[in-house]
């Protein structure tokens, strides 16, 4: 299950300085704005230390982690998760942070990781080749029950069989929003390789015991003149 809040801390400072030529200084200290928003409260901005987030992004329960947010002052911090992250798109470094607040009596909506168990028939014996068409699942539950993965057993699978949602291993007190029919993944059979088409022109091949037939003197061009 994920982590709680009490178990992970990270600190921010409050920003008092914005635009542009502000982010570009406070990125030159090691640090990237950021955003705390959430259950219908005013949203107020902070800077935090990208490596943190990287910590939590790391972790098993990933962007779903439960952590406390520390301000300066006791009174500002805040039960969060990560919600949006921009980063560069050359480097990948982040430019900026999304932390939504999170209620611990209240049930929130989450993605959580598909993890698949053992090996498809299909694929040991079949010459199949396992695909994804769903790596995530949308569920409701307590911010201290969200799971780190949803389990599904795919050992049974032969060639063109597939899981769906409702075969998933249920937990207590975790609601899998999406269909139960949708598709998570399926076992696709081997592909056939097609003869290359010969090229305009070209003489057909013989079959194996045919001699190829010489062409009558006068035949070429359509008769004898």
């Amino acid at each position: 299950m994920n982590r709680t809040a009490e178990a992970i801390e990270v600190g921010v400072e409050t920003r008092t300085e914005f635009g542009k030529n502000a982010c570009r200084r406070l990125r030159a200290r090691g640090l990237v704005p950021a955003t705390v928003y959430g259950m219908k409260l005013e949203g107020f901005t902070v800077a935090v230390d990208p490596r943190r987030v990287e910590e939590i992004l790391g972790l098993p329960s990933g962007r779903n982690t439960i952590f406390t947010l520390s301000l300066p002052g006791a009174e500002k911090s805040r039960a969060v998760m990560l919600r949006d992250l921009q980063r560069d798109p050359l480097t990948e470094h982040l430019l900026h942070v999304d932390f939504i607040r999170v209620d611990p009596t209240k049930r929130i909506h989450v993605r959580v990781p598909v993890r698949l168990l053992g090996i498809p028939e299909g694929v040991k014996n079949e010459g199949g080749l396992l695909e994804f068409v769903h790596r995530e699942v949308e569920v409701a539950c307590l911010p201290s029950a969200i799971p780190e993965h949803l389990d599904v057993d795919v050992s049974h699978l032969h060639n063109n069989q597939h899981v769906s949602v409702k075969e998933l291993l249920a937990l207590a007190d975790v609601e899998i929003i999406d269909d139960p029919e949708m598709i998570l993944v399926v076992v696709a059979p081997p592909r056939l390789e097609t003869p290359e088409a010969p090229p305009a022109g070209a003489e057909p091949a013989l079959v194996e015991g045919e001699e190829a037939k010489p062409v009558e003197e006068g035949a070429k061009g359509g008769g004898a003149e």
